[in-house]
């Protein structure tokens, strides 16, 4: 393809994408700090007072199944560590029983006291934003399929890498220029100008985060598509589908016997007939990039026996980069430093999309002039 028609296609698919691509970009740059956002927004849901240790796993299970029996546990985020004055409560995800309808609580693992009653998983502003960055809202507009807006914002994501792509091809000499801004001379000049020190700089993260969001799309949707391509539903949830018996403190700690230095950081409790309770959780790396969910170790569900372990630090490279995508993509693997660039270089996009749109705009009227 010639520079022309390689610069042509850029303008176009950058002018059609212009309103996705400033909603995705201004909101992953806010979700970037997400869990600050919930602290301050909300704090009588997510902070709790740390007393000496948190309650036993089966203490606060049985406690989430008494305070809310219309409900089934379907997974948990463990997220309170610190034992400082205040820390983050607990995430728990239920299930409400006769349907396949999950819903969004915080736990308070000191007191094993329910803080926040259940409701839609994109009730609070921030899971409103978290819907809106990859699926555009378009999920649940009734009469259309239940996982179009997945699918737009992974076709978002390429055409995001090739605009990154094709951006450095046709400005593939932009060292030369990079900070040049021309304050003095026509807006469509200083627009160009900023428009190509901004994709320039920011290329490197928005390439990054167009490949890490893109993938997390396209599996969604490749998985939702693979289990229901038959038309068969989510299972509805009416009775418990694991054993009560089942003692979850052993589970949790055996867990490093069989991933050493093992540490739980999630639990995916069956939703499903003849799904496993699986753990997921950390371990010590020298990776910073590694996620927190790394590893998993894999229980029965109705006798608690053992029956798989994946250690993150046994796999191969492809799965190891896949990892990492998690924190790639979100920004948090150097603390606040991290997350302040991500967020900068994440709204460039929006940047972009202005002054790409106003150029195209100017040089359209002029062709057509």
């Amino acid at each position: 393809m010639s520079k022309k028609k390689l610069h042509k296609l850029h303008g176009w698919l950058g002018f059609i994408c212009l309103i996705p691509f400033i909603l995705i970009s201004f909101t992953g740059s806010l979700l970037v700090f997400k869990k600050e956002l919930d602290m301050l927004l909300m704090p009588d849901f997510t902070k709790v007072i740390a007393s000496s240790e948190r309650l036993s796993i089966n203490t606060l299970i049985e406690s989430i199944n008494t305070q809310l029996p219309e409900y089934e546990l379907g997974s948990w985020e463990i997220l309170s560590e610190t034992h400082s004055p205040y820390t983050e409560a607990d995430r728990i995800y239920v299930i409400k029983k006769g349907t396949d309808h999950w819903y969004k609580a915080h736990l308070d693992p000191f007191t094993g006291l329910i803080i926040s009653p259940p409701v839609e998983l994109n009730h609070y502003l921030t899971d409103w934003l978290l819907e809106l960055h990859y699926t555009l809202l378009l999920n649940n507009i009734k009469g259309l399929d239940k996982d179009l807006g997945t699918a737009f914002t992974s076709l978002f994501a390429l055409v995001l890498i090739f605009l990154g792509i094709s951006g450095l091809i046709i400005y593939r000499r932009f060292w030369r220029r990079v900070f040049t801004l021309r304050w003095n001379a026509k807006l469509l000049v200083i627009f160009s100008d900023v428009h190509k020190m901004a994709g320039t700089l920011a290329s490197p993260i928005l390439l990054v985060l167009g490949v890490t969001g893109g993938y997390y799309n396209i599996a969604i949707y490749v998985h939702e598509w693979q289990e229901h391509q038959g038309g068969d539903e989510h299972h509805h949830i009416v009775e418990r589908l694991y054993n009560d018996s089942i003692d979850f403190d052993r589970l949790f700690s055996q867990a490093a016997n069989h991933i050493p230095n093992f540490k739980t950081t999630y639990v995916l409790m069956p939703n499903e007939p003849k799904q496993p309770i699986t753990l997921y959780g950390k371990v010590d790396d020298s990776n910073p990039l590694i996620s927190d969910y790394a590893s998993t170790v894999s229980y029965d569900a109705q006798n608690g026996s053992f029956v798989f372990a994946y250690d993150i630090r046994d796999q191969a490279f492809v799965p190891v980069m896949i990892d990492t995508f998690r924190k790639l993509h979100f920004g948090n693997f150097g603390g606040y430093y991290s997350k302040v660039l991500w967020a900068f270089f994440g709204f460039m996009p929006v940047l972009l999309a202005l002054t790409g749109g106003y150029i195209w705009l100017k040089r359209r009227k002029k062709r057509s002039r």
